[in-house]
């Protein structure tokens, strides 16, 4: 097996890169982030009672890797022993920056696996961490968890285990699974908002089929790349576009299997020269017949000289060219960060010719979200719950804060009003109605 001193280092080597980014955009103190992953690798080594040596281990080099101090330790641990509860809620951050959530659960895994196989409360642990940390994008659990377990040598997840963290309504496409088309863009247009997307993808949809068309006629075919980037804010739905994306290519039989296949920098990155390459190459060979969805990619265009977030994109830029009937690649992030990433290989430009932006949501498009939160749960809006939640969103809007997530926001504030809910009705005197359950009044969206 693999020691646990390597497996920490190799967890947390990408921790400072990811603090210093969080730090960058958002005015963050170091200090509040050491605190978040701390208390993480703290939980994590006591779900199954007292330290194990091995998890001892891991923490010590982890803590020696990020240069903490005895001294930093000791404030860091006092602090967590000065809380009140041992709450998830206290991620604060990690909760809101979806790059650090994400470093935050594989680092709590690989501790996790340095003493074993997963144990039923860890997996129960990890389900809720999951809802925690991995809000946006849930599928990607079980991914990190047999990573983490990949990375200690440890068997992989049992599926009893897969069954606990594949995401509700997530199936991906095989050979023999028949899509029809019209299902498809029926699903794209039940979307919230984002007209201009779903029209850039129907112009996509139609120029195959008159390619496809072209062919039958023994027609000359222009020869179009379907790599695209997807731009936008967090929370504007480029994930669930993208799956939809790969399920109408397996339609239209430009790609045999139609699966969809998540990274962002740290599942491409390695630690040292020539790691990077067979990291890609791994994922790269996972999404063949599919598509391999790259979240802030602009992150692999790293600023200095030694960073190995280009060797990702130069070995990213070859495969696309030697599977460029079985791979279609697509790459999303911030609007402008993610012209720094295009212009990191010249063969970045030419591949990637199509370019969708999605819109932040109107208020309306806020509220139809939240109308489906509450449909899909049972319950229901007040008519003053619904003027007062416009106005929300109408001040939220008009003066975004730099961790606005739109549809992200949406899932805080529903989540907010059914523990306001909660409250408020166990203050009754008397037992709360039918009604009462299922109503949320204005009051239970606080002042948001």
């Amino acid at each position: 097996m693999t020691s646990p001193a390597l497996i920490a280092k190799a967890a947390l080597a990408d921790y400072l890169q990811t603090r210093t980014a969080v730090v960058r955009e958002r005015a963050y103190s170091e200090f509040e982030i050491d605190f978040e992953l701390r208390l993480l690798l703290f939980l994590t080594m006591h779900i199954d009672g007292d330290a194990a040596s091995e998890e001892t281990a891991f923490l010590a080099e982890g803590a020696r890797s990020l240069g903490w101090s005895t001294m930093y330790e000791t404030l860091l641990v006092n602090r967590i022993h000065g809380l009140p509860n041992y709450d998830l809620e206290q991620l604060a951050i990690s909760r809101r920056e979806p790059s650090l959530g994400r470093f935050l659960f594989r680092a709590a895994a690989a501790l996790a696996a340095v003493d074993g196989d997963f144990s039923e409360d860890e997996r129960l642990f990890f389900q809720n961490l999951k809802e925690t940390l991995l809000s946006t994008e849930p599928e990607r659990a079980l991914e990190y968890l047999n990573e983490a377990l990949q990375l200690a040598e440890r068997p992989l997840l049992l599926p009893e285990y897969e069954a606990a963290f594949r995401p509700d309504g997530l199936t991906v496409s095989d050979e023999t699974e028949e899509l029809d088309l019209d299902a498809c863009l029926a699903e794209l247009k039940g979307l919230i908002g984002l007209d201009g997307v779903k029209e850039e993808v129907e112009k996509l949809v139609r120029y195959l089929e008159i390619q496809a068309q072209r062919r039958e006629h023994q027609l000359a075919e222009t020869t179009l790349s379907l790599h695209i980037v997807f731009t936008g804010n967090p929370g504007t739905g480029k994930t669930t576009v993208a799956r939809i994306v790969a399920r109408i290519f397996k339609a239209l039989k430009v790609l045999k299997k139609g699966h969809l296949v998540e990274t962002d920098r740290m599942g491409l990155v390695g630690q040292y020269i020539g790691h990077t390459a067979k990291k890609t190459d791994e994922v790269v060979h996972r999404a063949l017949d599919g598509v391999l969805f790259i979240d802030e990619a602009y992150s692999l265009a790293g600023e200095g000289k030694n960073d190995f977030g280009q060797e990702a994109i130069d070995t990213l830029v070859k495969r696309m060219e030697d599977y460029r009937d079985r791979l279609i690649v697509i790459a999303a992030g911030y609007p402008n960060e993610m012209r720094r990433f295009i212009d990191a290989n010249p063969g970045l430009q030419s591949r990637f010719s199509t370019y969708v932006h999605f819109p932040d949501y109107t208020g309306d498009d806020l509220m139809k979200i939240l109308e489906i939160f509450c449909e899909k749960n049972e319950y229901e809006l007040a008519d003053t719950a619904r003027t007062h939640v416009a106005n929300v969103f109408s001040k939220a809007l008009d003066d975004p804060s730099e961790d606005f997530g739109n549809g992200r926001f949406v899932r805080n504030l529903f989540e907010q009003s059914l523990r306001n809910h909660a409250m408020r009705l166990s203050m009754l005197k008397e037992v709360p109605s039918r009604q009462d359950l299922i109503s949320l009044e204005a009051a239970d969206f606080g002042n948001a």
